[in-house]
């Protein structure tokens, strides 16, 4: 291959196994327990710093030397000390699997810790005195360097906590737990991704992490399990667990209730909970084919045997009132067999409670737990063979001594697919011989590779090289203890090595960030020049090295010179290196930063009118265009605006088109074919708008004599009118407009700035009411009136009565308990000031008796309600019980005084009939007592 001074091609070796067996090899859980895997067996650690009661995690390198370890809370290096910024992660030593360590793919530095709280019911209620450590924080993540601190590793302040939404963001319930206490991670089919994966109600969340680090945006599966909220605490506990072949997810749910409610007799529910089994497809994150294992039971830990045989499953039995642990049963279910429910197989009963289930490098898997009247904890059991049927798997309690650490509920869970259950490759270029390896310590007798292009191979660790570019799947048999393995399958892509510009490009700033504009030297952003280096390919990397050496030696691609950088010296070489994400394919090319001298760009102001909160829409574009008629600037010159010197000198964060900003500089970086040609800034203007009243309402009255209104422009005062012009809707122009329709009238009002405001004038006519009738329901206990108005609501209602007093105006138009008389009514609109409508009302009233005994006190009977004048002509005709007319009497008189033809007539019921002038008929009686 040549190599050439202005464009060099070669590959480098990034290799894909940069984590291999050992990862999971110390183990730090409980009080000051741990384990240590690396010579085969475990060995008692009591150097850690860890009191957790259930969730911790752990991370070695790939030789099994300590990293980091966590409680989800603290993070303590190797030495055993608090990481300089390793508290306050927003874990719960109580919650169930409190955090997980992920490596970050490609990467030997930087890991990510997932962390999940406790989620609390007293901090998801309405009273904030029964906080505990609130509110509940769900899922977040922190970033581990372990270049810092000297190599012992250090948190990222800017990714630190940073949350994950696991929940309905529309949803108050979901918004205050936010997320369960379970969480796993496995291996991505791509065999360099990972996936993250938790459970919350109803729906699984895998979230991926890359080369470019955690995708916060998850795949989200609906499941037909429902664990409600209501339940909660109980309902969040239990372990996930993803199968080291990376095809099932098994998830216990401790308790499935709809609420915390005690039972009858003020005792805890239990037995509603639960274990599924899902399978999972690694390459897309989804679960589907819901299984049902277990139900109304008590379970913690789950966990599949290394060769996902098999699965077990911790749980807890009570006592009859539900408050006391009498025993806990360890589960086996077969996962090979065609009825996995029916497997089910009780591989022992024990006193101790049910803790974690973890799977070790050694391929055997660990259960915590102990007997609650034991003070020291110290021992946890083992499944010396997981893969055997039932009790064969030869299952040993408290078979591990702890020596002075103590166990509690948990223990660190791992990616188990990373050393159990993997192989990886380096060497992925087009034209490369492709290296496989198997990740596992276990012994192996033989093992048979397909590399899915017709071709295999049996040794251990063989080259292989593809003739063509492409996706292959690779799969690989072992042969352990005479015994074949499950095929490993992985899907591999042989790259290209990508196709660059051949010659140097010259990324060309404008000299403007010292005082010295013509020394060459200025502040890149390296990053400009990718596009034009990569052709326009957007699948490309791009890192920037001082040198070839530098640039081969980078075999993570992670050491790379910023892409903000000020060149040393005048047109310094720059060289880029552009790869392919997941592969070691490269090339590299080279780049002359050039500093050119600056023209200086000033342009006038640009004005435009304020939106009402003291900002202005700016048009970018109209300001471009007016600032190269301007200032004569060559067509093939393309303007850049900024909001910061910086940025414009860099060319980062343009601003958008339409920009709504303060009064504000922005500033201008000009670029033509050969690179920068100038920078310059100009002033936004905020020009006020006219001040004016928005709206005015007037009323004409229906039958008043003013026929007309004026509205005026509405401009606040001090103002001088000739600083305005007006364009009404009626076409006039003048400040103010004479109007006689009801209806709307708006006007524009300009300002000298070109600004306007709208003043909108509203002319309603206010209409007299439309009686149609009025009903009198009188000579009853209780009177009555009821008017019959058109759209009565639209107005008020008054009577004045015949005694000179009034009731007050009401809403409704009917008026009850109405005494006898001849009333007034008067009907108003009730949003206006305008004219009465007025009607004479007669209420008639018939006194019950009279008295005719000459002493001035009901003398006479006669109808009350009856007005003389207007009543004239009305006849009130009385008669005995027998129908005779006694008298005929008229509203303008006294009325009878119990006399029939001179003779004073005897005390007896008299009937009355009367007949009124507006067509009203009415009958009724009385009492003549002497």
């Amino acid at each position: 291959m040549k190599i050439s001074a202005l464009f060099i091609s070669f590959f480098f070796i990034l290799t894909n196994a940069a984590f291999a067996q050992k990862e999971a090899a110390i183990w730090y859980f409980g009080n000051n327990a741990g384990l240590d895997f690396n010579s085969g067996s475990p060995v008692a650690l009591t150097n850690g710093q860890l009191f957790t009661k259930e969730g911790c995690t752990t991370i070695s390198d790939k030789d099994g030397n300590l990293l980091f370890y966590t409680d989800g809370s603290v993070v303590y290096n190797k030495n055993h000390q608090t990481m300089p910024n390793g508290y306050g992660l927003m874990g719960n030593n109580s919650s169930t699997q409190s955090a997980i360590i992920v490596p970050k793919p490609n990467n030997p530095y930087i890991y990510y810790i997932f962390t999940v709280d406790q989620p609390l019911p007293a901090n998801a209620d309405d009273d904030p005195l029964n906080d505990i450590d609130a509110p509940n924080n769900g899922l977040n993540y922190s970033q581990v360097d372990m270049r810092l601190d000297n190599g012992l590793g250090d948190l990222v302040i800017a990714e630190k906590n940073i949350p994950l939404v696991t929940y309905n963001p529309n949803d108050n319930d979901e918004i205050k737990y936010k997320c369960s206490e379970k969480i796993t991670a496995v291996q991505h089919d791509d065999g360099v991704s990972f996936w993250v994966i938790t459970h919350f109600i109803n729906n699984f969340y895998a979230f991926k992490i890359g080369i470019q680090g955690v995708n916060k945006t998850p795949v989200k599966t609906s499941t037909n399990l429902t664990i409600p909220i209501g339940g909660y605490l109980a309902n969040a506990i239990g372990y996930i667990k993803a199968s080291p072949n990376g095809k099932k997810i098994a998830i216990a749910n401790n308790s499935s209730r709809r609420t915390n409610e005690k039972g009858p007799k003020g005792n805890p529910i239990r037995d509603t909970g639960n274990v599924l089994l899902y399978d999972f497809d690694a390459s897309t994150g989804k679960t589907s084919n819901e299984m049902v294992l277990l139900s109304n039971a008590n379970p913690y830990g789950v966990e599949f045997s290394a060769k996902t045989k098999k699965l077990y499953i911790t749980t807890n039995k009570f006592s009859a009132d539900g408050e006391t642990i009498l025993e806990s049963l360890l589960v086996q279910y077969d996962l090979k067999s065609s009825n996995i429910v029916g497997s089910k197989t009780i591989v022992a009963a024990s006193p101790l409670i049910s803790g974690a289930l973890q799977l070790a490098i050694d391929e055997k898997i660990y259960r915590a737990g102990y007997v609650t009247s034991d003070p020291k904890r110290n021992k946890i059991s083992v499944i010396n063979n997981p893969e055997a049927d039932g009790t064969g798997c030869n299952y040993r309690e408290n078979a591990i001594d702890l020596k002075t650490g103590s166990t509690e509920q948990g223990l660190p869970p791992f990616i188990t697919s990373l050393f159990l259950y993997a192989f990886s490759y380096e060497f992925n270029c087009f034209g490369q011989a492709t290296h496989f390896f198997i990740n596992s310590v276990e012994k192996i007798d033989a093992v048979l590779w397909d590399f899915g292009d017709g071709t295999t191979s049996t040794d251990r660790k063989p080259y292989h090289t593809y003739l063509a570019p492409g996706d292959y799947k690779v799969t690989v048999i072992k042969t352990v203890n005479g015994e074949n393995r499950e095929p490993l399958e992985k899907t591999i892509t042989i790259y290209e090595t990508p196709t660059i510009l051949a010659t140097p490009y010259k990324l060309i700033q404008c000299d403007t960030q010292d005082a010295f504009p013509t020394d060459g030297l200025s502040t890149f952003n390296l990053s400009l020049a990718n596009d034009s280096l990569c052709l326009g390919q957007k699948d490309f990397e791009v890192g920037y090295y001082h040198s070839i050496a530098d640039a081969e030696n980078d075999t993570a691609n992670i050491q790379s010179i910023p892409n903000i950088y000020q060149n040393s010296i005048p047109d310094e070489p720059i060289y880029a290196k552009v790869f392919q994400a997941n592969s070691t394919c490269y090339n590299i090319g080279t780049i002359i930063l050039q500093a050119n001298k600056n023209r200086t760009i000033q342009p006038e102001a640009f004005y435009k009118c304020d939106s009402g909160d003291g900002t202005a829409l700016f048009d970018l574009d109209e300001k471009k265009v007016l600032i190269k008629t301007e200032l004569s600037i060559p067509s093939d010159v393309v303007l850049f605006f900024y909001a910061t010197k910086k940025d414009a000198d860099l060319s980062q964060n343009e601003l958008v088109v339409v920009y709504s900003s303060p009064p504000k500089t922005l500033f201008i970086r000009a670029q033509d074919n050969d690179g920068c040609y100038g920078t310059g800034q100009f002033d936004l203007k905020v020009e006020p708008i006219p001040k004016i009243n928005p709206l005015e309402n007037k009323i004409m009255c229906e039958g008043s004599t003013i026929l007309s209104v004026v509205f005026d422009a509405g401009i606040l005062t001090p103002y001088i009118a000739s600083d305005y012009t007006y364009q009404w809707s009626t076409n006039e122009k003048t400040q103010t407009i004479s109007v006689s329709k009801e209806g709307e009238y708006t006007v524009i009002v300009t300002n000298k700035s070109g600004c306007t405001a709208v003043h909108k004038s509203v002319l309603s006519l206010s209409y007299l009411a439309k009686i149609n009738s009025i009903i009198v329901n009188d000579l009853r206990t209780t009177n009555n009136i009821i008017i019959d108005v058109i759209n009565p609501s639209d107005y008020q209602y008054m009577l004045q009565f015949e005694n000179g007093t009034a009731t007050p105006f009401q809403n409704s138009p009917i008026f009850e308990n109405v005494p006898g008389g001849f009333h007034e009514l008067k009907i108003q609109n009730k949003d206006f000031n305008c004219e009465y409508v007025t009607r004479k009302v007669a209420v008639l009233d018939a006194p019950k008796f009279f008295t005719p005994n000459s002493d001035g006190i009901n003398d006479y009977w006669n109808l009350n309600g009856i007005n003389s004048s207007y009543y004239k002509n009305a006849v009130i005709y009385i008669f005995d019980r027998y129908g005779k007319l006694l008298k005929q009497i008229s509203p303008s008189n006294k009325g009878w005084d119990g006399i029939y033809n001179g003779l004073l007539l005897a005390s007896d019921d008299y009937w009355f009939s009367v007949k009124l002038e507006d067509g009203r008929e009415a009958s009724g009686h009385f009492s003549l007592r002497r």
